[in-house]
């Protein structure tokens, strides 16, 4: 039965000793813990955004936003392979035949799937499936999911596209994730060489959903957009959160405590307000979509290029927000053990996905200029 937003959320809280702890050990690992994973599984955060029909909670567009800003305030590794894992699982259980259903759910009721959207493998047809070969980048959460979602082109040349579910054991799972920011995610490359996966774990995804509703029929940025949102609007509201209290007790040579400041204080009413806009525009944008989408069985194309540039935006806005107040917190602020860092790094992090590139500016700017021609 699928879960109230309220009732999930409270399920996230509930482990916040767990998703604090797990932090830090999951950055220097570069993936998330075992303990974390267990978390993830107990709360069923790969099954958020899946149809009904497959015991998911199919969450709204707005909620999948508020759902993962609680998720990513507690522990940003949870909540960014998280979403990915729940994007695949809610595409693969509104796509997938029965047969494949049951292949894939049958054999796991929460299932985590690594996925990459780029189709950079290519796929050759064989009776009763394909062959898959290739190497996809950033595979979030692959370390430890047991599935991977993969787009690929006909190696033919024809104009067809294949998204292919493959077990992790058959691929090789490579590269290293050295990076500044996200460093939790294990996003390392994922290669397969010659795999045959079976027509039932294929998908097409031209051709329409089979269950669920019009979510699942979404292009890729409104369909990843309050996931995204959500990661971005979590760890820059945990960075004000840490800031008030850091403020609170630090004291920077002789200036007194950094709360006592009047420019400090200025720059966290300001910057709140900022945040809080982004985070509001985003849900109204979000929900109006919802209504659409839920009305009409799809959105245009004008509006789903309003979403994607409202992501960029929001995404911009919240990330400059903490900007500006880091310069206040000093050397304190950049130790490991403080949640700050992790949150500052992270939000920038979040900011460099491919869903919130300012090229959607260029397409939305770009609409709005042939309507006005029309």
């Amino acid at each position: 039965m699928a879960r109230s937003l309220a009732e999930m959320v409270r399920e996230i809280e509930s482990h916040h000793e767990v998703f604090d702890r797990e932090a830090g050990e999951s950055e220097l690992i570069a993936d998330a813990t075992p303990a974390l994973v267990d978390v993830m599984r107990d709360i069923r955060v790969p099954l958020v955004k899946a149809p009904h029909e497959v015991d998911g909670d199919r969450l709204s567009l707005p909620d999948q936003c508020r759902y993962f800003t609680a998720l990513a305030y507690e522990n940003p590794t949870a909540a960014w392979t998280g979403f990915n894992h729940a994007g695949a699982a809610g595409m693969a259980g509104a796509r997938l035949s029965e047969d494949g259903l049951n292949l894939l759910f049958g054999s796991d009721p929460v299932p985590f799937l690594a996925a990459v959207s780029a189709p950079t493998g290519t796929f050759g047809r064989v009776d009763g499936g394909i062959v898959l070969n290739g190497t996809w980048n950033y595979a979030s959460g692959v370390k430890h999911a047991g599935w991977a979602m993969l787009a690929a082109l006909d190696a033919s040349g024809a104009p067809d596209v294949r998204l292919a579910i493959v077990r992790i054991a058959d691929t090789t799972v490579h590269g290293e994730w050295d990076v500044m920011a996200l460093k939790g995610t294990g996003s390392v490359s994922i290669t397969v060489s010659d795999v045959f996966v079976p027509d039932a774990l294929t998908v097409n995804p031209l051709e329409g959903n089979m269950r669920g509703g019009p979510m699942y029929g979404l292009g890729y940025g409104p369909y990843v957009a309050g996931e995204n949102l959500g990661f971005t609007f979590g760890v820059c509201s945990r960075f004000l959160d840490e800031l008030v209290r850091y403020a609170n007790g630090k004291a920077r040579g002789f200036d007194g405590r950094l709360s006592d400041r009047g420019a400090f204080q200025y720059e966290l009413g300001r910057s709140t307000q900022q945040f809080r806009a982004a985070q509001s525009h985003a849900l109204a944008t979000l929900s109006d979509a919802w209504t659409s989408c839920e009305s009409n069985g799809s959105l245009t194309s004008r509006e789903e290029k309003e979403i994607s540039a409202m992501a960029t935006y929001c995404t911009g806005s919240a990330v400059d927000s903490i900007t500006r107040l880091m310069a206040f917190a000093g050397a304190g602020a950049l130790f490991t053990s403080s949640a700050l860092q992790r949150c500052f790094r992270d939000a920038h992090g979040s900011a460099q996905h491919l869903v919130v590139s300012n090229s959607s500016f260029d397409r939305y700017g770009a609409d709005m200029l042939d309507s006005a021609r029309s």
